[in-house]
């Protein structure tokens, strides 16, 4: 016997028949589903659109590396000038030695001083802070159990570990490569085919459906949630369907009527009888949430008297 779908309040989403026909872990288990993949394509359009970007922004590095080629063509220009107005009175090469000898004076000052600098900040990384920002989360998690001796030789085993396999994925890597290569020499394919990333236009129509997919999964979980719209489906379902109107209705009180009026009313409770079991098989889950909301909201309550 069909059913009618409890009525939305005005300027409810509509939902979809596939999402309302679908239970409430089936939605769930959905969303979830849907979650991971939806942000995977999202990073590849960013990446997409990064690349985009970087090679804009490359073009516009390479124009600057141009601009720069005049600057320093400018600055020879000025340099062999200086050793024009040098070379009035003595040899040109030694106005050019002069020159190249204050040059590398004035350099090796500024390279030594900025040398300094930058081997009294070493190392970058704040190791020693780091470390013990380690040993405060080895505190608050073991408390006085915690060994940092312990600790320190479990992570030098650990990136000891991640060292050797990281030179053996290089090695298979560079052995794959060969015999990739090997294989195309003889003109034989390569025996992994590498897989094609999809197109940006085909992300940006995956994460529009899936995004309305996400969005009808919501608005069935919100519809499925509401308390009040089931209620009121249950009532409606419990009182049973109104008698047909038109033409083809049939006078109950005809004597060529097929059943009289006892008869008609037991099939009208037999009726509401199915449609009470039928809704309470297929909404099961609404109904077991707010029968553990209210065993919970009872419990609360009695431990608030104590």
């Amino acid at each position: 016997m069909a059913h009618q779908a409890p009525t939305l309040p005005t300027g409810s989403p509509r939902v979809s028949d596939q999402t309302r026909s679908s239970s409430l872990t089936e939605l769930v288990s959905t969303g979830f589903r849907l979650l991971p993949l939806q942000l995977k394509d999202e990073l590849a359009m960013v990446k997409g659109q990064l690349g985009k970007k970087g090679v804009t922004a490359g073009i516009g590095a390479g124009l600057a590396v141009i601009g720069l080629v005049f600057l320093f063509i400018m600055a020879v220009a000025l340099i062999v000038a200086m050793i024009g107005g040098f070379a009035q009175d003595r040899p040109i090469w030694f106005s050019a030695l002069m020159v190249a000898a204050g040059a590398l004076i004035v350099a090796l000052i500024f390279l030594g001083i900025g040398a300094l600098r930058i081997k009294a900040a070493m190392p970058l990384v704040p190791a020693e802070t780091i470390q013990g920002v380690k040993y405060d989360l080895g505190y608050l998690k073991e408390g006085n159990a915690f060994d940092p001796a312990e600790f320190d030789r479990l992570e030098a085993q650990r990136a000891e570990e991640k060292r050797i396999a990281q030179a053996r994925e290089e090695e298979r890597r560079k052995a794959a490569e060969a015999e990739a290569k090997a294989a195309r020499k003889r003109g034989e394919a390569p025996k992994e085919a590498t897989a094609q990333d999809p197109s940006y236009a085909e992300l940006r129509r995956r994460t529009q459906l899936r995004r309305q997919h996400l969005g009808d999964i919501r608005s069935g979980l919100e519809e499925k949630t509401d308390v009040k719209a089931q209620f009121s489906s249950f009532t409606s379902q419990f009182r049973g369907r109104p008698a047909p109107a038109g033409p083809d209705a049939q006078d109950p009180t005809s004597p060529t009527a097929p059943h009289h009026t006892g008869a008609r009313a037991g099939q009208t409770v037999h009726d509401a009888g199915e449609n009470v079991g039928e809704y309470v098989k297929e909404k099961w889950q609404p109904l077991a949430l707010l029968g553990a909301a209210s065993t919970a909201i009872a419990v609360f309550a009695r431990q608030l008297k104590k």
